[in-house]
């Protein structure tokens, strides 16, 4: 056979190309958070690169805490609650100063 030509495979790769910190690239920020398969997952934005991938936390929260901690910095809203008679008595045992996104 020769030398010059080269057999190329059809096949795809079994091979997973690298995602995140695999890829030896520093993050820049985390655009969001989600729930992948039951894992809360970050979408990272990389220095110098376009594409953005899905973290793991456990992961994210070891490699970038200082990113992790920043972006819910920029997201928690905290209740100021200027007059109690204002507020169900009810509700109060629930109240612990801060506010989530219901799933309702």
């Amino acid at each position: 056979m020769d030398p010059s030509m080269s057999v190329t495979s059809t096949t795809p790769s079994l091979e997973e190309p690298p995602v995140g910190f695999d890829r030896g690239l520093q993050p820049l920020r985390i655009l969001g958070v989600c729930d992948w398969s039951g894992e809360l997952t970050f979408l990272m934005q990389w220095k110098g690169c376009d594409q953005a991938d899905l973290v793991p936390a456990r992961v994210a929260n070891v490699r970038c805490p200082k990113l992790v901690i920043s972006f819910y910095e920029e997201r928690i809203v905290f209740k100021d609650v200027i007059d109690q008679e204002d507020l169900d008595p009810l509700d109060l045992d629930n109240d612990k100063g801060y506010e989530t996104t219901s799933n309702e």
